[in-house]
């Protein structure tokens, strides 16, 4: 049976921590690939500005070129709805019933994981594969929210705490900052012309 790790995310924009954890949960798993996913109308953000999807699309797609088994998948992109992770899923377990899927997330995700849509019917869904994040220990926040979905299974994913994320590097891009090499160069020329474009 071949083995799928999927990675969802807004990716505005994705940086190395992105990369690192993709990169490492496809040398740690024994799978055959991880699927990068871009969403493109993240829900829970529908009351935040989000960068055009084919603009993290690019971004994201330059991020992986080159990295072994790291592969963009644009599966949430063709639906014309906003795009739950249990819909997408379900979408996938359905038109590949030969493939065994993970989900890989932070354990910020993780501690949020009882408030996403259909949460129950994913967490018997689907196992999670779990990068610590320093403010959601991963053995803590795992117990915790087991507490909420007893069905849940999930295994930490061993990586160094690497505490970068997409709104902080927004936050230096916007105000003209360095980001010290957390987003490669190619991926920050698509970002720049991005914002170019919208000025």
């Amino acid at each position: 049976m071949r083995r799928i790790v999927l990675f969802g995310g807004t990716f505005d924009p994705p940086h190395v921590g992105h990369l690192l954890m993709a990169q490492l949960a496809f040398e740690q798993c024994d799978c055959d690939a991880v699927w990068v996913m871009p969403s493109p109308t993240p829900p829970h953000k529908a009351d935040q500005p989000v960068t055009p999807y084919e603009t993290r699309r690019e971004m994201t797609q330059r991020l992986l070129k080159g990295a072994e088994g790291l592969v963009l998948c644009d599966v949430e992109a063709r639906r014309h709805e906003p795009s739950y992770t249990v819909d997408t899923v379900r979408i996938l377990q359905q038109a590949y019933p030969d493939t065994e899927f993970q989900f890989l997330i932070g354990s910020d995700s993780l501690r949020d994981l009882p408030s996403w849509h259909g949460c129950e019917e994913l967490s018997r869904r689907i196992r999670f594969l779990v990068a610590a994040r320093s403010e959601a220990p991963f053995r803590e926040t795992y117990q915790m929210v087991r507490n909420v979905l007893p069905h849940l299974v999930a295994q930490a994913l061993q990586m160094p705490m690497l505490d970068v994320s997409s709104s902080f590097i927004r936050e230096r891009l916007n105000e003209g900052k360095p980001v010290c090499g957390l987003v490669p160069d190619d991926v920050l020329d698509v970002w720049r012309k991005h914002v170019e474009a919208t000025r």
